[in-house]
């Protein structure tokens, strides 16, 4: 398959091609340039055109014009070539979902570890996903017949997810919140009820874990994603999880570590599994 450099000779110079991090994302029929070199700015569009028709099921070509940030978890993206929308269908593991990429969180680098927990769920459990965003963990729990509380702080977020639920037939086993995650379960009725939690906040998780061990019964599962450094793995997240059981009065055993995709060029995504004991 000819990869977007090789396609650009001819149109930019060796220079530019260099300067060219060729990574970009595509979610339905709207590609998204993670990176733009400062150089290149005059060429974005030349670019945008050839990932066009290099993917000819992309109508839509957006770049990033800044970080994935606030407690909302907006990516704000700015079309450059195409149809001028920034709202998509996409499908993963067989769910189908839409979204707004300027309202909502959504990486399609996750798929891989969305499915990893996902098939981790079993039929009747209560899962508890605290930043559910549009749905990628919650829509498939769901379909493994669990019964899912999906809370986020995104209103757009929970939008998308309560359409993508009808759109998967999985309406009826999620129960939608739309708030911060310390107010909305951190309630009586809500205490020790999850056999399994999802944490999928990777830069503020470690500020909620005092949520998960509220709503962890004794043999949960805890999904925890937390961002660290190369030379910090993974006993850093480790360290977080044991000093917050520690407060919580909890008692924890370590299932699984590994990377999901880097944050910069040593700073990683980290999940680490635990059971509550």
């Amino acid at each position: 398959m000819v990869t977007l450099k090789e396609f650009l000779k001819g149109k930019l110079t060796e220079k530019q091609i260099s300067k060219l991090k060729a990574s970009y994302d595509i979610m339905g029929t709207i590609a998204v340039i993670n990176s733009m070199p400062t150089g290149l700015k005059s060429k974005e569009k030349v670019i945008a055109k050839a990932i066009m028709e290099l993917n000819k099921n992309v109508k839509t070509v957006a770049k990033k014009i800044g970080p994935t940030a606030g407690k909302e978890r907006i990516r704000p993206v700015k079309v450059i070539l195409g149809e001028n929308k920034t709202e998509t269908f996409y499908v993963e593991n067989g769910n189908r979902f839409k979204f707004d990429i300027n309202k909502v969180y959504f990486s399609p680098r996750l798929g891989s570890e969305h499915l990893r927990v996902a098939q981790q769920v079993k039929k009747n459990e209560t899962v508890f996903d605290l930043f559910a965003g549009v749905g990628p963990y919650v829509i498939s729990a769901a379909k493994r017949e669990a019964n899912v509380i999906a809370v986020d702080i995104n209103k757009y977020a929970t939008r998308y997810l309560e359409l993508n639920a009808g759109m998967n037939k999985v309406s009826d086993k999620i129960k939608i919140f739309t708030g911060d995650c310390r107010k909305i379960v951190m309630k009586p009725k809500f205490r020790k009820r999850a056999d399994r939690v999802i944490m999928n906040l990777p830069m503020h998780a470690g500020e909620f874990l005092d949520v998960a061990f509220y709503v962890a019964k004794k043999g949960a599962n805890v999904h925890f994603y937390c961002f660290l450094h190369e030379n910090d793995l993974f006993e850093g997240g480790i360290k977080i999880i044991k000093a917050a059981a520690k407060k919580a009065k909890r008692k924890i055993k370590i299932l699984n570590t590994k990377r999901c995709g880097q944050l910069s060029s040593r700073i990683w995504r980290v999940a680490i599994d635990f059971k509550v004991l």
